[in-house]
């Protein structure tokens, strides 16, 4: 009888054991299910940080209308910069129905060597008239600080095709400095020693715009992503013509305008691993004011002269006659995937 009585009792025994192993496997199995479900619909967030190095090439330009004949150019002055410029983009990886965001920054150095600008003056003796009757060259160097952001959604096109949707805002600082003065009308002669800081003109550049990117994979090394970009700017300006005794220095003269720019990147990708690839990079952009005004600042002595007072100077705000910048740039960098 004790027998029979432990027998059933170590029966008992096995068949709550059995019981708990079962709960505890089915527990696991529910658990491992519930853990592969979150990690299929979690979405996976990689940062991207792409650095770079850039060659540039900008030609920038405005002109002021003649005070008697505004349908003539009175001055314009032309920048032709080369510049050297490193940047830092930071990302995260456009991927399907998710949204992306990115910030970059870029500082570019115009070299003076190559670099030059051209001041050219006309006299409009009347309203079909205008006669070039100066032009002058000088080096230029300075600096260029570019900001930008973005946030972009990401959708599927066709067969290995990603279409993102962008708004975002950039930000310029450009500053020209100018040197020296050779004069190329008639005398072709060097006025102003190069070594000779004669003028600055610094404006900043404010940039809302909207993009559209489309992300192709030709193989599975190779990808290209081309961005069209549509730019409404708003410009402000300020000129300091250190040699001109008539104008103020601090500023000479303000600019302000308005308008719109068209630009196009395409970026060559070569996948050298899961978390890195090479990129060439090619960018164009164009601004053009659609309408601005020039505010100059004359000195207290050409206040008092006679020529300030016989009105021969109309006003000292008049319309911008014209405004535009084109840039273009090719960039050498690597995307490196966190």
């Amino acid at each position: 009888m004790l027998y029979i009585h432990e027998n059933i009792k170590a029966k008992d025994m096995i068949k709550k054991v059995v019981l708990t192993l079962t709960t505890l496997l089915v527990s696991s199995a529910a658990l491992a299910a519930n853990s592969t479900q979150t990690i299929e619909t979690e979405p996976n967030t990689n940062f991207v940080i792409t650095p770079s190095m850039a060659y540039r090439y900008d030609v920038f330009k405005w002109s002021i209308p003649s005070d008697r004949f505004p349908q003539h150019k009175l001055s314009e002055l032309v920048w032709k910069n080369h510049i050297v410029q490193p940047s830092i983009k930071i990302e995260t990886e456009p991927k399907p129905k998710q949204f992306t965001f990115l910030g970059q920054a870029k500082y570019g150095y115009i070299l003076k060597n190559p670099s030059k600008s051209w001041d050219y003056d006309w006299y409009s003796s009347d309203e079909k008239t205008s006669e070039l009757h100066s032009k002058t060259k000088s080096y230029v160097r300075g600096n260029i600080l570019d900001l930008s952001g973005a946030v972009g959604y990401s959708v599927n096109l066709l067969e290995n095709n990603l279409l993102t949707f962008y708004v975002g805002y950039d930000y310029t600082d450009y500053r020209n400095k100018d040197y020296g003065c050779f004069q190329l009308l008639d005398i072709n002669e060097l006025t102003i020693s190069y070594n000779q800081l004669i003028s600055k003109y610094y404006f900043k550049n404010q940039v809302p715009w909207v993009g559209l990117s489309l992300e192709t994979q030709l193989n599975n090394k190779f990808s290209i992503i081309p961005t069209i970009k549509y730019y409404s700017f708003k410009y402000i300006g300020r000129g300091y013509w250190l040699f001109r005794t008539d104008y103020e220095q601090n500023p000479s003269f303000k600019h302000n305008a308005k308008g719109y720019g068209l630009g196009v990147e395409i970026d060559f990708l070569y996948k050298y691993s899961n978390n890195l690839d090479f990129k060439i990079g090619l960018e164009t952009k164009k601004f053009k004011m659609k309408n601005g005004n020039v505010k100059t600042f004359y000195s207290e002595k050409e206040k008092k002269s006679a020529m300030f007072n016989f009105g021969k100077k109309v006003s000292d705000t008049n319309k911008l006659y014209g405004l535009n910048l084109i840039s273009s740039s090719i960039s050498v960098g690597f995307r490196y995937k966190i």
